[in-house]
């Protein structure tokens, strides 16, 4: 017995399932375009637009009528017939009620990551510069701008920054910012809802001025939301709109995102964000400071600053719990108050992490030596114990590749980005191997 079921419900499943078997490009060709006229216990009339008609209904002959009828099975629990039927007129909006469905954030922009409160430093400052000149100009040289390092170094920032500066200067500006994760989320709910919800989705990312999407490497593979960024994405570039992303690493570096998308992202410029070094740190820590009303002496910050090399968001972490040493314990803003709450922390403790001490714990752990992590050899047991120190020095370090390259024998910078993602991805399918980088991790920072 056929499941009572409207045909506004039944259009919207069947077409949600049609987008995820046929893909956005043949989904908007010969599925979007289809309104529901009349549903009966065993037919559907689709209303089809007569500028469009023939390319359509020879496309459903072929290829998408029995599918139809599967999808409706799986759904009403009944056989239902699609007839298409041309329309007397150009196409009109589709009858079917939409549900009030709002996407997340549009111009949530944290007013605190400006440009005036991004500290610049050597790790920062070819990323500063573009953005700056992104702010002023967007959609012209840099699009899209991707930047893109590790966690807690200012990427959000500086891409809000971007954003907020723009929005000074053309009030009028549309500027959507969204996580990878809220345009997927936005993606399906569109999907769910129906027709207009789909519309909606496709209005609220394709007609902005500035859209900014952070941290895309959550998009690794996830084939359907990447194709429908790359139609949003061709959308924004032909209409001279400005993309502005950020990411954990290179898109190239990124396990299982579509090729054609890194060439797209390939067309504009990719900047990297390095960990702060030690005048960069202390720079920070000052910032905090005198935003706090905190007079703390410079020899204090600088303590601080040299323990906590991370990233930036442990280190205003650690500054903040100081400060409230300083304000609700009424301690006294000295090195030993500073070094009680580094003890807290473990942070006191450890070896400095240098390519150095990567190479000797791997070489150590394979039972090889430096020399041999340098040599030309391409024995088994030394090419994976090579790849490794090679990853954990870019995981765990500032260095470049072709930095990396020199410090294992001369290598270029291919050989680092090959041995990183061959390790990645092994980390990704076995967790022996994720163990053993874990460990590894924890001896070259803490010893045995």
């Amino acid at each position: 017995m056929t499941k009572p079921i409207t045909q506004e419900e039944l259009w919207n499943q069947v077409k949600a399932k049609f987008y995820q078997e046929i893909g956005p490009v043949s989904f908007d060709t010969y599925i979007e375009p289809l309104i529901p006229v009349t549903l009966t216990d065993s037919s559907i009339i689709l209303e089809v637009p007569i500028d469009e008609s023939t390319n359509i209904i020879d496309k459903w002959n072929k290829s998408y009528a029995m599918s139809f009828v599967q999808y409706a099975m799986e759904i009403a629990e009944g056989f239902i017939k699609p007839e298409l039927r041309v329309a007397d007129t150009l196409p009109r909006a589709s009858t079917l009620q939409t549900e009030n469905l709002t996407f997340t954030r549009e111009s949530d922009l944290n007013e605190a990551f400006t440009f005036d409160k991004f500290v610049v430093g050597t790790g920062n400052e070819n990323a500063y510069a573009i953005a700056r000149a992104v702010a002023e100009d967007p959609g012209k040289v840099y699009n899209p701008y991707l930047i893109y390092g590790g966690v807690g170094l200012g990427k959000t920032h500086l891409m809000q920054a971007i954003g907020n500066a723009y929005s000074k200067t053309t009030p009028s500006a549309r500027i959507k910012y969204a996580t990878a994760e809220d345009f997927l989320n936005d993606f399906t709910e569109s999907l769910r809802a129906g027709e207009g919800a789909t519309a909606a989705f496709k209005k609220e990312y394709r007609t902005v001025d500035l859209l900014l999407i952070d941290d895309i490497q959550f998009w690794s593979g996830k084939e359907k939301v990447q194709e429908e960024f790359f139609n949003t994405f061709n959308v924004l570039t032909k209409t001279g709109k400005q993309i502005i992303m950020t990411s954990d690493k290179l898109p190239t570096e990124i396990v299982d995102l579509q090729s054609r998308l890194t060439s797209r992202f390939e067309a504009g410029i990719s900047m990297d964000i390095q960990k702060p070094d030690l005048p960069t740190r202390v720079a920070i820590l000052k910032n905090l400071a005198e935003t706090d009303n905190l007079d703390i002496p410079n020899d204090v910050l600088e303590l601080i600053a040299d323990k906590i090399d991370s990233n930036i968001r442990t280190l205003e972490g650690t500054f903040h719990r100081f400060e409230a040493m300083l304000r609700y314990r009424n301690k006294p803003a000295t090195k030993e108050t500073a070094q009680k709450i580094l003890g807290d922390l473990n942070i006191n403790q450890g070896f400095k992490v240098t390519v150095e001490r990567i190479q000797q714990v791997v070489a150590d752990y394979y039972m090889q030596t430096i020399d041999d992590l340098k040599s030309t050899s391409r024995k088994k047991d030394l090419v994976t114990a090579r790849h490794v120190a090679m990853y954990l020095t870019r995981t765990l370090t500032n260095e470049s590749l072709p930095d990396i390259g020199r410090s294992f024998g001369g290598r270029d910078h291919s050989s680092v980005l090959h041995a990183t993602n061959k390790i990645t991805e092994k980390a990704e399918s076995d967790p022996r191997t994720k163990e053993m980088l874990i460990a590894l991790t924890d001896e070259i920072k803490n010893g045995k």
